[in-house]
């Protein structure tokens, strides 16, 4: 019974019996030395691969596998138990005889198995070659050359362009550069060339464009020296640079525009024309006293251009010079003055209060801060002397007040002013007015026009501005000069005045 269950256990594991069978060894299959030697690989002779070969030659040495009749299968036959499986791979054990120890060279070899060594043949060593066909280490030179060449130029180029930009070895020597209006960053390094401050223009440019140059130059004549580097170049050349020229100018009081615009350009700080054009167009602000001043004409800012003492750039930009006089202007009229303008309007009102004017007259001819600069251009032009200049406020307001029975101011400067100054080309003084400049069509004609004129006809001082803020109460309408007295005579009346006008024709 017993032998009965072993056969049933090894029937059932027929899967064992074909794990013992011989197995099936193809042919030798020899290297393609034409293959190896074209892929530049080591030829399977090698040592590794002649191990695998000895290895698979000893497996044919091992006896037949335990047939079957040693461990008969059947279906019926029980499994066999763990302590039989290990017998069994005993057996087998024994049996298969140890594997020969496989020689590590092909020398050690047998003669029968040197047969199967196939001979190693080492790849030919390729040339290797370049660009262009040129061999390695003759490329890498002239690749080296190159490079030693590129870097000599760009070191070369890059230290001409240091000595230029840094002033490196110049000799000291001063030269005088103007920059004039419009003055491009190309017409300034050509001018820099010329002058021999700099001796690459097109690097100017190009500093001058990364580092916003142009902007910062401003017109002028300015003294310069070669051993000023591009940095000091410029800086030199701006508006607050220490070596650019200016001069001092006096503008008198009383003065025009036109006369100082012709002053300005004679000092070669602007020319007429730019003053004119600017002063119509140009951007100069918000000036509070600039309101109600149409900028329409060439002189538009008569009145405004505070007399002083100025120190001005040459070749300065008008926008510039303009904007200095107006802020001197805006400086002098001081809030003091400004708190001026309510109480002379309460002084006035009252008058023409008693004379029977309406509150929408009076509130109608309000004076404003631009008709209290244009009395006092009048004040400026039509005084002797800064004593009388307050009395001569008093004439020019009596009339303005009482237009019922003076309604033209008969102021002789405002004529003048429209005559363009009525000057004598020969001896270049002012001539008298004649009867027939007395009918001029013109709104500065005060013999002809009521109130007063369109604008200024002069730019006024400190002392004709107070004045005009802050008149001498008098009766006086008539006022006269006295060439000989060297002031002006007043008159209350019509009558008094014809006396003075004869004293004074008689003296002359």
């Amino acid at each position: 019974m017993e032998n009965e269950n072993k056969t049933e256990q090894f029937q059932d594991d027929n899967w064992f019996a074909g794990l013992l069978s011989t197995p099936e060894m193809p042919d030798e299959i020899g290297a393609d030395e034409n293959a190896v030697s074209a892929a530049g690989l080591t030829h399977p002779a090698d040592l590794e691969l002649e191990r695998i070969i000895m290895e698979a030659k000893a497996m044919d040495q091992i006896e037949e596998p335990v047939s079957q009749e040693a461990f008969p299968l059947a279906k019926d036959a029980p499994p066999a138990s763990p302590a039989a499986e290990e017998s069994a791979f005993e057996n087998i054990a024994e049996k298969r005889e140890p594997l020969p120890e496989i020689p590590e060279l092909e020398e050690d070899l047998p003669p029968a198995k040197r047969r199967m060594a196939v001979r190693k043949i080492r790849p030919r060593k390729k040339a290797t070659y370049n660009f262009f066909g040129v061999p390695h280490i003759l490329s890498t030179v002239i690749w080296l050359a190159i490079a030693v060449a590129i870097g000599v130029s760009l070191g070369r180029a890059i230290w001409v362009c240091a000595v230029d930009v840094l002033a490196f070895g110049k000799p000291s020597q001063e030269c005088v550069v103007t920059i004039e209006e419009g003055d491009d960053i190309s017409a300034i390094a050509k001018k820099l060339k010329e002058a021999g401050l700099i001796s690459y223009p097109g690097i100017f440019e190009i500093y001058g464009r990364l580092t916003g140059a142009q902007e910062d130059i401003a017109p002028g004549s300015y003294t310069l020296n070669t051993k000023y580097d591009y940095n000091a170049l410029v800086n030199f050349m701006t508006p607050h640079g220490e070596n650019r020229e200016t001069v001092e100018i006096l503008i008198p009081e009383g003065y025009t525009c036109a006369q100082i615009f012709s002053i300005l350009e004679a000092k070669n700080v602007c020319s007429v024309k730019d003053l004119e054009e600017y002063s119509m167009g140009g951007k100069l602000g918000d000036y509070w006293f600039l309101e109600g001043a149409n900028r329409d004409s060439k002189h538009c800012l008569e009145g405004y251009l505070f007399p002083d003492t100025y120190a001005f750039y040459t070749n300065d930009d008008p926008g510039r010079v303009l904007r200095k006089f107006l802020d001197n202007f805006d400086y002098r009229f001081t809030q003091v003055m400004k708190d001026k303008i309510d109480p002379l309007n309460e002084r006035l009102s009252k008058v023409l209060a008693s004379r029977g004017f309406s509150k929408a007259y009076i509130e109608e001819h309000k004076i404003t801060i631009r008709e209290v600069v244009i009395i006092a251009s009048m004040i400026e032009k039509e005084t002797a002397n800064d004593e009388e200049s307050y009395t001569v406020a008093s004439v020019i307001y009596n009339r303005l007040t009482n237009p019922g029975s003076y309604p033209m101011l008969n102021i002789d400067a405002t004529l003048i002013y429209a005559l363009g100054g009525n000057i004598d080309p020969e001896t270049g003084k002012t001539k008298p007015l004649t009867k027939e400049d007395l009918t001029l069509d013109s709104p500065y004609n005060t013999y002809t026009e009521q109130g007063l004129p369109p604008g200024p006809i002069s730019n006024p001082g400190r002392n004709s501005l107070d004045a005009a803020l802050d008149f001498t109460q008098t009766n006086y309408y008539y006022y006269v000069y006295s060439p000989q007295a060297g002031k002006h005579l007043f008159a209350a009346t019509k009558a008094e005045h014809d006396r003075n006008v004869a004293s004074v024709n008689s003296q002359s």
